[in-house]
Order: structure tokens, then sequence, then C-alpha cells
């Protein structure tokens, strides 16, 4: 993130009030730490099921990377960092601006992938009916003052994979069907933190529902 978008970030946090404030006491070990946080939608559990085992197909025949094969399955929206961890009140005006969002279909259809310059690749299960998540990706980001860049909603199955193992990856995945539909009736907020230089694993801190 810039400074420029950092600033915005910092601006509109404090006219929501979203992020907790520190007491003077703790004020350096909140400087020793950065929050970092990742909204995404989750698939239901027999469709990560399914792109897991993609995953493991693709790692016995060409190997993927750790994080590639242990990553659970799920749909961007967006992430940012700050030095303070959010507060009730950033979950409430997350929900606040979900209420006026009703749950919509997911419809998941075979495959694409994006080009990394000429190195690498990124292979990933089309979404055919994207606009409402394109919609809650711009709401979110007009929530925190964040910049808005070119967004193609997706489903991940392998990411910046090398040339070579892709062009076979991708001839051996687009072997395979992958037709599924699920409700999203939720956006799942997961943190983690930055202490030290040691990064935490993310862990789910809340999930806001849409308007049924």
């Amino acid at each position: 993130m810039n400074a420029k978008n950092q600033n915005a970030v910092y601006a509109q946090n404090n006219q929501l009030s979203l992020f907790s404030e520190a007491k003077k006491e703790h004020q350096q070990s909140v400087l020793d730490t950065v929050y970092q946080y990742f909204l995404i939608i989750s698939p239901p559990d027999e469709i990560k099921s399914k792109v897991k085992s993609l995953k493991y197909k693709l790692h016995k025949a060409v190997g993927l990377s750790d994080y590639n094969l242990h990553s659970v399955p799920h749909i961007s929206l967006m992430s940012f960092h700050t030095m303070r961890p959010v507060n009730e009140r950033f979950f409430g005006a997350l929900q606040q601006l979900f209420s006026k969002n009703n749950s919509f279909e997911v419809d998941l259809n075979g495959f694409e992938y994006f080009e990394h310059g000429e190195e690498a690749n990124t292979i990933f299960v089309k979404i055919e009916n994207s606009f409402q998540i394109v919609r809650v990706y711009h709401e979110l980001h007009s929530l925190l003052g964040l910049r808005v860049r070119e967004f193609v909603p997706h489903l991940t199955v392998a990411r910046t994979m090398s040339r070579s193992r892709f062009n076979k990856s991708y001839e051996m995945i687009k072997q395979h069907s992958f037709s599924e539909k699920f409700t999203c009736n939720q956006v799942t907020i997961l943190e983690r933190k930055l202490q030290h230089g040691v990064v935490s694993n993310y862990k789910v801190l809340k999930e806001i529902e849409f308007s049924v």
C-alpha cells in the first residue's frame, strides 16, 4: 500500500472510528505490531474439497508449492493492514453495509488463467455471474477509502506457477469438469499479526451476514 492510499485509509478510519485506540502505556507494543486483514467469500466444504482434489492431482503431476497445495480455497475480496486492530464499530459498519445486500448465487464454471509477465500464470475456476461480487468489492473499498483496482473475481486453484509447470498443468486441468453453484450469504474476515518480523497464520475473526 503506498503512502497516499495508507493516508486515505487512516482518514476514513478516523471518521468511522473503526479501529481501537491504544492506551499510552501500550503504544510501543502496538507500534511493533501490524494487523493484516483479509476479507473473503468462503465456498461450502464440498466445493473446497473439489478444488483441493484438483490441487493434489496437479501436485502429483508437476509439484506445487506448499502455499498452493495447502491454501484453503476462497474468493478474495480485499486485504489491508493497519497499526491498530479493528473494533466492534468496524464490524457494525460492515453489517450496516451488508444489510443493503441480499444473498446471491455464485456460479462456478470451467477454468481460466491469469498471465504474470512472461514467467508465471495463475489457474483459477471461473465465476460466471460475478457482478454482485464486484459490487461488494467496490462497496468495501469505498467504505475504507482504498483505491479500486481492476478486479476479476475468481477461485484460485494454483497461484503464480512457473510457465513450464503451467503449460502442463493447464492442459491437464482442462480434462476435468467444474460446474458448481452456491449461495453467498456472508463475508468472512480473517486476521493475522506481524510482530517482530514473525507473521502468524490467518484466523477467522468474524463472519458478517448479508440480508436474507
